[in-house]
């Protein structure tokens, strides 16, 4: 049987890197990103994170796409591994890499991209995903259109359809298609 991503959280026996882990798969940051937080305001209960200045793109804010996640994960309990964080983004996101390829069958930076695709599951506007992953729409859409498959356009579908504020088709008053035209 083959696993969800989600459940190899529940197989990581180091308490620092399952915090890892769930950091990723909540908020699809990049992998040095996790080391990149305001962590005080995590610890406060704080579910919406906040990217610091001194990551790849900047200072941004990110929403988690289940809120549910930062407690059945204890996020809230913040808990690094021990990686020098005086080492340039490059090399932290490497060891992320590293400590992922020893111990998980799949790249860290696949729990970004399932991120990125269940923010069109749950309907947010791809420019708002694109900004809360760092980057433009144009790149988002090129990165990630590839990931997109007739389940997520049915999903999408049904969301839209299913919206209590959804327009309703217009009407014209006063036809019938049983009238017949005059020529």
């Amino acid at each position: 049987m083959r696993l969800l991503k989600i459940q190899y959280f529940y197989q990581i026996e180091d308490e620092a890197w399952r915090w890892v882990y769930g950091m990723l798969a909540t908020y699809g940051l990049r992998n040095h990103e996790v080391f990149r937080l305001d962590f005080g305001a995590i610890a406060r209960g704080d579910y919406i994170v906040n990217v610091g200045e001194n990551s790849k793109t900047g200072a941004r804010r990110v929403w988690p796409c289940y809120p549910e996640w930062f407690s059945q994960f204890n996020l809230q309990e913040v808990t690094l591994p021990k990686v020098n964080l005086d080492r340039p983004n490059a090399d932290i996101g490497h060891a992320v890499t590293l400590w992922f390829h020893r111990h998980i069958p799949f790249q860290p930076y696949d729990l970004r991209h399932c991120w990125a695709v269940r923010t069109l599951e749950f309907g947010l506007d791809v420019s708002l995903a694109a900004q809360q992953m760092g980057h433009s729409a144009q790149i988002h859409t090129e990165l990630y259109h590839h990931w997109i498959n007739e389940r997520h356009h049915q999903r999408a579908f049904e969301l839209m359809m299913h919206r209590s504020e959804r327009p309703t088709p217009p009407v014209v008053l006063g036809y019938s298609k049983d009238v017949k035209s005059v020529d």
